[in-house]
């Protein structure tokens, strides 16, 4: 049994005027929305048991999730009265749960990504993965350095010099398949700012890979991702719609 958390708590600021009337996760995109179309893709995946948080536009994204959700899947609801942060909300469903996603996903994108790749024990890689997107510029998202073997090695930072990415560093997608060893590090830093969103990159990934107990791959992604943080990036795939993602 596979299970998925999808991020969908976020306050979408970016979004401007958008906000106003849809969380993140529910802009329309052609016949469609973000939480609508990674429901599909992870229920094609095998993914039974979704877990899902809740903050910002809380009542849309539940019937959303409930109305989109197959029939195979079991939905759970994280209710986040304050931002937890990706860090909080995954230390919040392993506390309910008693055990990790196996994919983590930020709710507001579009890609054809096979998320089997993640779950299945026949296909590679398995383990800790971060999934990266070369083919985007780093100096719009900023993303994760990856050294000659692979593995994860830090962060590359926003408004890079230059929008070509170079040789070990890309865009990341907003997928993972976390560690376990990034737990400790997450419930150190909700000790230390309890009332502050902290980062499953930032305060887990991060930490857990220089102390050495810890590693990910980088599983480089060319094939269609797009994010919708901006009423310009809505209207970027609003434009390719439905040619791409049909």
């Amino acid at each position: 049994m596979s299970s998925a958390l999808l991020l969908a708590a976020g306050k979408a600021t970016r979004l401007e005027g958008i906000r106003n009337q849809f969380a993140k996760a529910n802009v329309p995109v052609g016949n469609t929305t973000p939480l609508r179309f990674l429901l599909a893709r992870l229920a094609t995946a095998g993914i039974t048991e979704i877990w899902v948080n809740l903050h910002f536009h809380p009542q849309q994204v539940r019937d959303e999730a409930l109305r989109w959700a197959a029939p195979t899947m079991n939905l759970h609801f994280l209710n986040e009265p304050h931002l937890l942060g990706t860090g909080g909300t995954l230390l919040e469903m392993v506390q309910q749960s008693g055990s990790l996603p196996d994919v983590i996903v930020n709710a507001k994108m579009f890609t054809d990504f096979d998320f089997q790749v993640l779950t299945s024990q026949t296909s590679s890689p398995v383990g800790s993965v971060m999934v990266l997107h070369p083919l985007t510029a780093l100096a719009d998202y900023g993303g994760l350095t990856y050294d000659a073997n692979g593995l994860i090695s830090g962060l590359h930072p926003r408004n890079a010099p230059s929008p070509a990415n170079p040789t070990g560093a890309a865009v990341f997608t907003g997928i993972a398949r976390p560690d376990s060893a990034w737990l400790d590090f997450l419930r150190q830093a909700r000790l230390a700012t309890p009332k502050l969103p902290i980062c499953s990159i930032r305060h887990g990934l991060v930490p857990a890979i220089a102390a050495g107990i810890s590693s990910a791959r980088a599983l480089l992604h060319h094939g269609y991702w797009k994010e919708i943080s901006t009423p310009q990036r809505v209207a970027e795939i609003r434009a390719e719609m439905p040619d791409v993602l049909s």
